[in-house]
């Protein structure tokens, strides 16, 4: 059983011991199959993670959690103190609180068990960009949250926002903005919340990333609907210098005009006040010898005069749009 307490080893060594372990119920073996808790650390794997669960689900293991949260308060302790940093060669040791948060998660959660993972989680989202990675897949183990600490969770998780090429490595920076997006979208409450996270995703989409930015716009518009007329301005001309720009891709065009078209959508006379700007942009667009931007153009088009009800004025520059 010692073995599994050395995880300096690649996952494979630890399957076969997983699946031959037959030791009786002990404060030893619970140790033991919480450091194999975790399928996204350098030692796990799902396949041992189950194992763990197998074995788990034979046994009598209660009255071996309350040792087990005393030495993962103890442990989390000096991780907080030491860093989490996978890049660079560290005692494996301080990625333990992280496999047996994922457990106690499994096997003793309560509202103290969350609320320690939730603290463990913000400290390690101050850490490197692969510890917040694995702390935002440890936050998604957990059934549920502790109300009184999603402001300072909201708080560490937005500031891995501005983790974009070329801070991040592209990689890095993907995997971790999709999960940190989608935990900024399930815990933003107010429509403020969100006009906020648009004006970071303005801001860094000018990166080698923005496929993704864009995708992300289009969400964060859609919850604050009406209300982003607060931030319109900065918005149109965002995607307009994107719409003109040379070196934008097909796709980051076609991902600028649908945003485009689901503001005007919003069928508000505000937007209206807009239409020369869109005009300008689609003219210049329309010069490009592409048939689906010219497609998505035309629906833009149709839009644009729905909502100025088929202005006169508008109609007649609509005409010089080449669609």
């Amino acid at each position: 059983m010692d073995q599994l307490l050395d995880t300096s080893h690649e996952p494979g060594y630890y399957t076969s011991i997983l699946s031959s372990l037959n030791e009786s119920p002990s404060f030893e073996l619970i140790r033991a199959l919480s450091y194999h808790a975790d399928p996204y650390l350098p030692w796990c794997s799902q396949q041992n993670t189950q194992l763990v669960k197998s074995i788990m689900d034979t046994i009598n293991y209660q009255q071996y959690i309350p040792n087990l949260i005393r030495e993962f308060k103890s442990t989390s302790k000096k991780l907080t103190k030491n860093g989490l940093n996978r890049m660079i060669s560290i005692e494996k040791e301080n990625l333990i609180p992280l496999s047996q948060a994922w457990f106690l998660i499994d096997y003793a959660h309560d509202d103290e068990i969350t609320i320690l993972v939730i603290l463990l989680v913000i400290d390690v989202l101050g850490q490197s960009i692969p510890s917040k990675i694995q702390a935002l897949d440890l936050l998604s183990h957990l059934p549920t949250l502790n109300k009184s600490l999603i402001p300072q969770l909201k708080k560490s998780i937005a500031a891995c926002l501005v983790h974009v090429p070329p801070i991040t490595a592209e990689d890095q920076s993907l995997s971790l903005l999709q999960r940190a997006y989608s935990w900024i979208n399930k815990l933003n409450e107010t429509k403020i919340e969100c006009i906020q996270t648009i004006s970071t995703i303005l801001s860094t989409i000018n990166s080698p990333i923005r496929p993704f930015l864009l995708e992300q716009l289009s969400i964060f518009i859609s919850r604050v609907s009406t209300d982003i007329f607060i931030s319109t301005s900065k918005i149109f001309f965002t995607l307009n210098q994107l719409l003109v720009g040379l070196d934008t891709t097909t796709g980051d065009i076609i991902s600028s005009l649908k945003i485009q078209k689901q503001i005007i959508d919003l069928n508000h006379p505000f937007i209206a006040t807009y239409a020369y700007d869109f005009i300008g942009a689609w003219t210049l667009l329309s010069r490009r010898e592409d048939d689906v931007i010219k497609r998505q153009i035309e629906q833009n088009v149709t839009s644009l005069k729905k909502l100025v009800n088929n202005d006169a004025e508008i109609i007649e520059l609509c005409t010089y749009i080449n669609v």
